[in-house]
């Protein structure tokens, strides 16, 4: 997800009350039988494990319907492209073309946190997929009743790899996910070893607007972003709060701005998929405070942009890291 998309979702998750149901039980009692040791199943059929429970999916099913935010550019990175996905229009903006043609060719299935189950059984599905930030067991459980319906969850919010891994196996993709997988970790090496010095020698922070107030948002590993900048090795500045924080990002007020970012010798901030910047951010860099900073009065406040959702997007990313952060840096 890119982020200012982010900044939308973090206000409808912030609303969100999860509710609780038996449907994991069922689901997994059901799944468990005629199931072999192995995992293999007959009739063309396996077992696959879920959030709710081992769930039996076909071997190469051909209808695929995801059903959360992130789900369909995961199955396009595995060479799937599904029947049914969300409605992205309000989104549009974060999205390049090429990516709004590609969900655009899948049957609308509802919008993010707005499911629409009718829909999701007129599109037909050999299998359904997603995630448990949008999908909780009482929605699984009425999907379930459709056809089969794999929900996948990682340790954090930015457990992206867990999270494509689960998916690859709820579609018969492994062989992709291999493949992409590889070619990432080929790329990150390039990074680490190229950019050495540079990661020794600076820290980092990233962050981006809130859209309903002045305050902004920092980017953490446990996050989808943060996680790609630790796992190549951009150090975060020390004058950033540590923490947990299971949302992957955390809300700071603009009037705190130098004592949170004062110490972070490169700020990343974001910027939408057609490069231009993101006009809420932009006031904030403009601000007095921000430009006292020592990142801005060095001219590195770089601006990003990216989708990561899995392995073929991650690399792609590592791209924007070296062009417009690192190898800027080294010059």
């Amino acid at each position: 997800m890119n982020t200012t998309t982010l900044t939308r979702r973090a206000r409808v998750v912030g609303r969100r009350i999860l509710t609780t149901a038996v449907a994991a039980g069922v689901v997994v009692a059901a799944a468990a039988c005629g199931t072999s040791d192995d995992g293999q199943d007959g009739d063309g059929l396996h077992t696959v494990d879920s959030a709710y429970g081992e769930v039996e999916v076909p071997q190469e099913p051909e209808r695929v319907v995801a059903v959360s935010y992130d789900t369909p550019w995961q199955l396009k990175s595995l060479g799937v492209t599904p029947v049914g996905a969300q409605d992205y229009s309000d989104y549009a903006q974060g999205f390049t073309d090429e990516q709004m043609d590609f969900v655009e060719s899948a049957e609308p299935v509802g919008a993010f946190f707005d499911l629409d189950i009718e829909a999701v059984a007129a599109a037909d599905p050999d299998v359904i997929v997603g995630d448990v930030l949008e999908i909780d067991e009482d929605i699984h459980a009425k999907l379930s009743e459709i056809a089969p319906t794999v929900i996948v969850e990682g340790e954090t919010r930015g457990d992206w790899k867990a999270i494509v891994a689960d998916i690859a196996a709820a579609v018969g993709a492994e062989d992709a996910l291999e493949e992409t997988r590889a070619t990432y970790a080929d790329r990150l090496a390039e990074l680490q070893d190229d950019y050495r010095d540079i990661l020794d020698s600076h820290t980092f922070a990233s962050i981006g607007p809130m859209a309903d107030s002045a305050n902004f948002y920092i980017n953490y590993p446990s996050g989808i972003l943060g996680a790609v900048y630790q796992e190549v090795g951009m150090r975060t500045a020390p004058s950033v709060p540590g923490g947990e924080f299971p949302k992957g990002w955390e809300e700071y007020s603009t009037e705190n701005i130098d004592a949170l970012l004062g110490e972070a010798d490169v700020i990343l901030v974001p910027v939408l998929a057609d490069g231009t910047p993101d006009p809420i951010m932009q006031e904030i860099i403009d601000s007095p405070l921000f430009q006292q900073l020592k990142a801005a009065q060095d001219d590195h406040v770089v601006e990003v942009d990216g989708l990561v959702t899995d392995y073929a997007s991650a690399t792609a990313y590592l791209d924007v890291v070296e062009d417009r952060i690192l190898a800027p840096l080294e010059a």
